[in-house]
């Protein structure tokens, strides 16, 4: 699977979230101080799920190096300076699970609730499909109560609980979901307006729509 896939968007895009300027572009090689920083004010347990250690720098950097190599692919949302989140999706690398792709977001305390882990899921879904995935799966701990919402409200279904398979601060552990996306148990929805594949489009004004053409169309509007 190849994660330089084309998106059908232009980057760097910028949106208007709830009064908050938004641009969302893919992570670059001069962004690992603020990736660093996103990391180390997240809590403890949107850690867990995570596959390295994003606080360390040695560690950005690699993802960074995997992200240029085409290993990986990530969207990151910023706020002027400041990172806001980001989405990860990352194909299976052996022979056997090259048609499954597994997504991270995070999102930081002070940016949830306007739409920013919404977005950057429907962003990186478009890109696994593109990619050629049929099946995508998201890993979280049962504490990570709105990332869990978020993914079932979008169509992924719980698989596996891991049981103590995450170890946190002072030697606690946490189960481990497994959620799952099978495409083909889907009916494929696409934005009525730019035609992107969308796990779940948004309606307004009559029309189902992606986030970010919803968004323009809400301001069209009137919206706030």
């Amino acid at each position: 699977m190849n994660t330089r896939s084309e998106s059908k968007h232009d980057f760097p895009m910028r949106l208007n979230l709830k009064e908050r300027t938004v641009v969302v572009r893919p992570l670059a090689t001069g962004d690992r101080e603020h990736m660093v920083a996103f990391a180390q004010a997240l809590l403890e347990d949107d850690l867990l799920f995570l596959q390295r250690d994003i606080t360390q720098p040695a560690e950005v950097d690699a993802w960074i190096a995997d992200d240029l190599q085409g290993r990986l692919a990530t969207l990151v949302a910023w706020e002027d300076d400041a990172v806001l989140g980001y989405a990860t999706y990352e194909p299976g690398r052996a022979r056997w699970t090259r048609h499954v792709a597994e997504l991270r977001v995070a999102v930081a305390e002070s940016a949830r609730g306007i739409g920013i882990g919404r977005l950057l899921l429907e962003l990186a879904f478009e890109m696994v499909l593109d990619a050629g995935a049929t099946k995508i799966i998201a890993r979280m701990t049962p504490d990570q109560s709105g990332a869990l919402r978020l993914f079932k409200r979008l169509g992924f279904e719980q698989e596996a609980v891991l049981r103590d398979h995450a170890l946190g601060v002072g030697g606690l552990t946490h189960d481990l979901l497994v959620l799952g996306f099978h495409t083909r148990m889907h009916q494929e929805q696409r934005c009525e307006d730019c035609g992107i594949p969308v796990l779940e489009a948004l309606s307004v004004d009559g029309a189902r729509l992606c986030s970010q053409c919803y968004e323009l169309r809400y301001q069209e509007l009137g919206g706030g």
